[in-house]
């Protein structure tokens, strides 16, 4: 069964490079793409069987992590990855506790984009290297690569 993947970004240069990196980590899958919470909400109720959603915290609609809260609360079981344009510890660190698989920042490379698609869809935790302390109650272990593994 082909792989469903919501990118939800308000900017289209951005959602193009995830499409990028979702393709390369999966090759054949359906993208579906949310500009806004209110979009992103539309398309889970049409259809919910999705199996992971690319979420850009700071979209229209969002206020703070209220779209992962969301997320979290109405499809408990659907995996999510907060993309952000913020690195602070304190983001990262909320994001998790908020229910988050993963944690990619915008300056992400394509090669962690990749692999934090990989590991999530595989149930796994996934943080950036140099960030593993930044995830309270998450193994170490169940992160991405270490530092110099890549």
């Amino acid at each position: 069964m082909t792989q469903q993947i919501i990118i939800a970004d308000d900017h289209p240069l951005f959602r193009s490079a995830l499409k990028q990196a979702v393709r390369q980590a999966l090759g054949a899958v359906v993208i579906v793409e949310a500009d806004s919470i209110r979009s992103l909400q539309e398309v889970l109720a049409d259809e919910s069987d999705f199996d992971l959603v690319l979420l850009d915290l700071a979209m229209p609609g969002a206020h703070g992590f209220s779209g992962l809260v969301y997320l979290r609360g109405q499809y408990p079981a659907l995996p999510v990855v907060v993309i952000s344009g913020s690195e602070d510890e304190s983001v990262i660190q909320r994001s998790m506790a908020c229910g988050a698989s993963g944690f990619i920042p915008k300056s992400a490379s394509l090669e962690d984009m990749t692999a934090a698609i990989r590991a999530v869809l595989r149930g796994e935790h996934w943080l950036p290297r140099g960030l593993r302390c930044a995830a309270p109650g998450v193994p170490d272990d169940s992160l991405g690569p270490r530092p110099g593994t890549l």
